[in-house]
């Protein structure tokens, strides 16, 4: 599978950048062969990649608050959507079907990259000058 990670992603602020690659290294992961894997396993994967998911929110809006970002509240409530859609789609996966779990896989990626390139390029000039080894 070919890595969905581009420079296009790249804000230029290393401690976010690693954590996007990150992301889309695990993402890969459970994409990987998904189809023959059980429904345990789907679950154990999924999980992994939503506990990543909060930790690299948590992360990001750290950042944005140490900066003074002015949207931040605004920010903050797409990552709340995110993670409460995922956790809605996984009792879906969980009590009717494990068939959901391309579903829910296609969401995150969708959704993943769009808010990388539409929302988080939003707060790169205010959060790079506070970040470590941000430009």
């Amino acid at each position: 599978m070919a890595s969905i990670w581009s420079d296009n992603f790249s804000l230029n602020i290393p401690v976010i950048d690693n954590q996007h690659r990150k992301f889309f290294e695990i993402f890969e992961k459970v994409s990987k062969g998904y189809e023959n894997k059980t429904s345990e396993e789907l679950e154990a994967l999924i999980g992994e990649l939503e506990e990543y998911l909060e930790f690299h929110f948590e992360e990001e809006e750290k950042l944005m608050r140490e900066s003074g970002y002015k949207w931040y509240e605004a920010h903050k409530k797409q990552h709340t959507f995110f993670i409460n859609r995922i956790e809605e789609m996984r009792n879906e996966f969980d009590y009717l079907n494990s068939m959901l779990f391309n579903k829910i896989r296609v969401f995150i990626k969708k959704w993943f990259v769009s808010h990388i390139l539409h929302k988080d390029f939003d707060y790169k000039d205010d959060v790079a000058g506070i970040s470590p080894g941000g430009n």
